[in-house]
């Protein structure tokens, strides 16, 4: 009896340090969108390429932020978009509710060690129309430089 009662409080603290977990990234989430939807000043020197593709859909667009061709290395890149999409919409992000990390390492490619050649964020809107993009990355393996880009990027 006491076993069972040790197992089910070891689960259920378990169940609340991963809560509480997901609670702290969409909070991440959250404050990172109301940044983009309030930024005004914008990153031009960036090193990286980044480009916006729309293809249409049936009434609307989707709207896809290619980021490729790192001058530098990048480790765990969290990035997300904003098209202005509303409160019900979920703005596309890659990095924050992920489990494993996405790196881009100039002219180097290994997905089991999680470099990639580019990343992706996809999303819909109603019209082509300028994407903010939040981008942030470490530019060593230990974590102790961070990089934070706030991006304006317009359909050509």
């Amino acid at each position: 009896m006491k076993k069972t009662i040790l197992f089910i409080s070891v689960l259920l603290l378990c169940v609340a340090c991963n809560q509480t977990q997901q609670n702290s990234q969409f909070t991440m989430y959250e404050e990172i969108k109301n940044d983009l939807k309030n930024q005004q000043n914008f990153d031009k020197d960036f090193p990286f390429r980044i480009q916006l593709i729309f293809n249409q859909l049936d009434q609307k667009y989707r709207y896809d932020i290619i980021i490729d061709q790192p001058q530098i290395n990048m480790y765990n890149i969290m990035a997300l978009a904003y098209a202005q999409e509303t409160d019900e919409q979920t703005c596309p992000v890659i990095g924050l509710f992920d489990q494993e990390p996405y790196h881009l390492h100039k002219n180097y490619v290994n997905k089991a060690e999680h470099f990639y050649k580019g990343i992706q964020l996809s999303g819909e809107c109603e019209m082509k129309r300028t994407v903010k993009v939040y981008i942030s990355y470490y530019i060593d393996e230990e974590k102790t430089e961070k990089k934070v880009k706030y991006i304006e990027v317009s359909p050509s």
